[in-house]
């Protein structure tokens, strides 16, 4: 070779070590070049470059050999011809194997003490073969259990170790474990195939009625996902209820069979939980409420009311209404704190409903702290997600109602459902309370007195009781309310000009009103509006009156006194009146 090619170039023409390093210090043996400029050129550091030169002029080509490769100078280990090609074997059968495990095997199979150092020096020395790997029978291709059980358990007192055995015979390192401890426990007999199969075994419950039921269910919830649906089917099924990933499996195959609706998908990023800034740490701490828009109905909007109890996230109170005004806002808390009594505060957003003076002076007189969240951070309130498990689990029922009163029937039963079904926020409890319901368990917030509900409500709400022609009396109107509930009271309520009836949560009518304030006192009722509900009365009217002709709204005359009536003077009779008559009367004849 030329003295004048770069280094570099020649390494691309090296085809052994001894060559490479051989000409590392050709130029310095050959041609007295420095040793700092040759190991600058090769990119080596110096002392190798003179430590290889000085072994080439003392032992010639052989001095570049490499001493610590070499295996001659190493003392020879070697086992009998059975250990060793038992640990070749081994190797080969499964390679990632440690040493320290092979001396275990040797020493319980063959009674021969060795340690992982002289084992490892041996395979150094012999190296197994490349080639395929030896077919072992793993743990499921068995045709008999015992046998298979029996092999996991020789192999562990031979000396494998868990990991090994599970790997080799591909099961769970669980598995191995329990198969060792009850051979531990109960010796031969926990090999024994004395298991049957549970009668809730998957294979056991998924009938035909069982998986009808579920696409029945699957077609009257059609947005619902298996956790939810569940809870539906273990209300009706109570104890026998499958377990969910049963009923997963049931709606898997009602979809790919029988067509069975999807749940809505909505791939969504995975962001990290925010932290609440209203976390209810206690029962009744917070309340959450807010409005939601259910459907269109002859061109108008029904709206969702509810209140949650943030704990446990029970719907203390809900209604359907085609308002969204501050009387219903009203009204649903009357509800509520007349049952459950006052939370320590309420968590809403910032609409005008709930920033009206009405509502904010029922809360101070009730002695509840307002807690708004940040505005455009509906995930602050933690009805949200219960709105959400509402589209699930009624949204498809709302929009299948032809009247309001059925929307309104479809609400109270959404809320009957959703407080005795399993919630996602309570499926680490471990005291079996799953439910909303079960989680509340009958707690209330601090106490509130009926004087106290009545003067906070003042202004707002009074109670009367329908009359047998349907009618309540109010000051000097009578309004209709429904003649299916006669004798039975109702709450009216009156705030700014709007006036509305209505008995358990449900609107019976709403009319328009002129107050005066300083008399406190209605001058005007107008437009009447009634609405369908349950309470009908289904005795069928005699005479079908139009809207002309049937008054909703009868206004007695106004109050006169009585002027004072002076009383005629008393008139003496004549004592021989009636026989002066009978005297002329004989006279005549």
């Amino acid at each position: 070779m030329e003295t004048n090619h770069p280094f570099s170039q020649l390494q691309l023409q090296f085809i052994d070590p001894i060559q490479h390093d051989y000409e590392v210090i050709r130029p310095i043996i050959l041609f007295s070049q420095p040793v700092a400029e040759r190991s600058h050129e090769t990119e080596t550091p110096r002392s190798t470059v003179s430590d290889k030169a000085r072994r080439f002029v003392i032992g010639g080509m052989l001095g570049l050999v490499d001493k610590r490769s070499q295996t001659s100078q190493q003392q020879e280990v070697g086992y009998p011809d059975p250990i060793a090609n038992h640990i070749l074997y081994l190797k080969q059968l499964y390679p990632p194997i440690h040493y320290r495990e092979i001396v275990r095997i040797i020493e319980n199979k063959f009674g021969h003490k060795t340690n992982h150092n002289k084992v490892k020096r041996f395979l150094t020395g012999n190296p197994v073969p490349v080639q395929l790997e030896i077919p072992f029978v793993t743990f499921h291709d068995f045709d008999d259990a015992y046998e298979a059980r029996w092999t996991v358990v020789r192999m562990f007192y031979e000396g494998w170790n868990k990991k090994s055995i599970a790997n080799l015979l591909k099961l769970s390192r669980q598995h191995v474990t329990d198969l060792i401890q009850a051979f531990a426990k109960d010796g031969f007999a926990a090999l024994e195939d004395k298991r049957t199969r549970p009668t809730n075994h998957p294979d056991n419950q998924m009938t035909l009625p069982f998986m009808e039921q579920v696409f029945k269910a699957q077609l009257e919830y059609p947005d619902l996902g298996r956790f939810r649906l569940h809870g539906v089917l273990e209300q009706e099924m109570g104890e026998d209820t499958p377990s969910e990933t049963t009923v997963g499996r049931a709606m898997n195959h009602n979809r790919l069979w029988l067509g069975a609706p999807h749940p809505l998908k909505q791939e969504a990023e995975k962001k990290e939980p925010a932290e609440l800034p209203y976390e209810p740490r206690y029962h009744h701490q917070y309340w959450f409420i807010d409005i939601r828009y259910l459907v269109k109905q002859e061109g108008n909007w029904v709206y969702s009311v509810c209140i949650i109890e943030g704990m446990s996230r029970a719907i203390l109170a809900g209604m359907a209404s085609h308002y969204q005004d501050e009387l219903v806002i009203l009204q649903l808390l009357h509800t509520a704190v007349s049952h459950y009594g006052r939370p320590w505060g309420i968590v809403s957003d910032n609409g005008s409903v709930f920033t009206a003076d009405a509502f904010l002076r029922v809360l101070d007189d009730l002695e509840i702290q307002p807690c708004p969240i940040e505005k455009r951070q509906a995930w602050q309130n933690l009805i949200e997600a219960q709105f959400n498990v509402q589209r699930r689990l009624a949204d498809a029922k709302f929009k299948q109602s032809e009247t309001f009163a059925e929307i309104q029937t479809q609400h109270a039963a959404f809320i009957q459902v959703f407080n005795t079904t399993r919630h996602w926020a309570h499926r680490q409890r471990t005291d079996d309370c799953l439910t909303p319901i079960s989680v509340l368990g009958g707690r209330l917030g601090r106490a509130v007195t009926a004087s106290q509900l009545r003067q906070a409500f003042r202004q707002l709400q009074v109670s009367r009781v329908v009359n047998q022609h349907g009618a309540v009396s109010l000051q000097r109107f009578y309004l209709y309310a429904e003649r299916g509930l006669t004798k039975q009271p109702v709450t009216v309520w009156i705030y700014e000009d709007r006036l509305n009836i209505e008995y358990k949560q449900t609107l019976l009518a709403r009319y328009e009103c002129t107050v005066a304030r300083k008399q406190n006192k209605i001058t005007a009722v107008t437009d009447p509006k009634l609405y369908d509900t349950p309470f009908r009365s289904p005795q069928q009217e005699l005479l079908v009156l139009d809207d002309e002709q049937w008054l909703k709204v009868l206004e007695r005359p106004p109050y006169h006194p009585r002027q004072p009536q002076r009383s005629p003077e008393a008139t003496q009779l004549f004592l021989w009146g009636a026989a002066l008559t009978l005297f002329l009367w004989l006279f005549w004849l």
